[in-house]
């Protein structure tokens, strides 16, 4: 599978910036930051903040196509539930965070970050990502209001 049909099929292209976001939205806007594309050449890295089914939906898609995709990190408040995701990801104790506050304490250190928390909890990791320059697969809904 090439790697734009991943993208794709994890509906991550085209990926927009915050930087671009705030452009268009409070600031001068900038077409070329629209425009920028990620490397296509090189195998994606993500963090998951939810590991419970839909966390494992996206997460398996990393197993499924190893090269495309690379769990790095993962918060998940649920012992078993981050246990289990993390041995499957081989995920290291550096990169396992107990919620998803804790992942944003470290600089970046993934391409994007996938939201799968319930859904009243979709809102704060989504614009913490989006504020630290992740790029981000946010599952639905955005909000519940």
């Amino acid at each position: 599978m090439k790697r734009r049909n991943v993208l794709k099929s994890l509906g991550l292209l085209p990926l927009v910036s915050c930087k671009a976001i705030d452009n268009v939205v409070e600031k001068q806007y900038d077409p070329a930051e629209l425009e920028k594309q990620p490397n296509l050449d090189k195998k994606l890295t993500a963090i998951v903040c939810g590991a419970g089914a839909r966390g494992n939906v996206y997460g398996n898609y990393g197993i499924q196509y190893p090269d495309e995709l690379d769990i790095v990190g993962v918060a998940e408040p649920i012992p078993f539930r981050i246990n289990k995701f993390s041995k499957k990801h081989n995920i290291p104790k550096d990169n396992q965070f107990v919620t998803w506050e804790h992942v944003f304490d470290r600089p970046k250190f993934a391409d994007f970050i996938i939201v799968t928390t319930p859904d009243d909890l979709h809102h704060g990791p989504a614009m913490k990502a989006l504020e630290m320059g992740y790029d981000l697969l946010l599952e639905k809904p955005i909000a519940q209001t």
